[in-house]
C-alpha cells in the first residue's frame, strides 16, 4: 500500500476510535494470508456502533460472541516488509 493511499483511507477513523458498540455477527479466522499469519487466530466481526454498522477485525487471540460489548482501538493489521510503512487499523476489543 502506498503511503498516500493509507493516509486517505484512515481519515475517518477518528469518529470511531474509542467508540463502544455491540457485536452483531462474528466468525473466527484460523487461516490467513502470509502477511496476516502472525495475527492468527482472530475474529472478524460486524459491529453496531449505533449510528453505523462496520466490519472489522477483532484483537488477536480474542473470541467474540453475538451481543459482546466492544470498543474500536488502533492496532497493527498486517506484517509488512522492511521497506513498507507499518499498517495500523481499527480493531474491536472486548470492553
Amino acid at each position: 500500500m502506498q503511503t498516500i493511499e493509507y493516509w486517505r483511507s484512515n481519515k475517518s477513523w477518528k469518529k470511531l476510535l474509542g467508540k463502544k458498540g455491540r457485536v452483531l455477527a462474528s466468525t473466527f479466522i484460523r487461516v490467513a494470508s502470509p502477511d496476516q499469519e502472525e495475527l492468527l487466530p482472530y475474529s472478524y466481526l460486524v459491529v453496531d456502533f449505533g449510528t453505523e454498522k462496520m466490519e472489522m477485525m477483532g484483537v488477536a487471540q480474542q473470541k467474540f460472541k453475538i451481543g459482546d460489548q466492544v470498543m474500536a482501538v488502533l492496532r497493527k493489521t498486517k506484517k509488512e516488509a522492511s521497506s513498507e510503512i507499518i499498517v495500523y487499523g481499527l480493531k474491536a476489543q472486548k470492553v
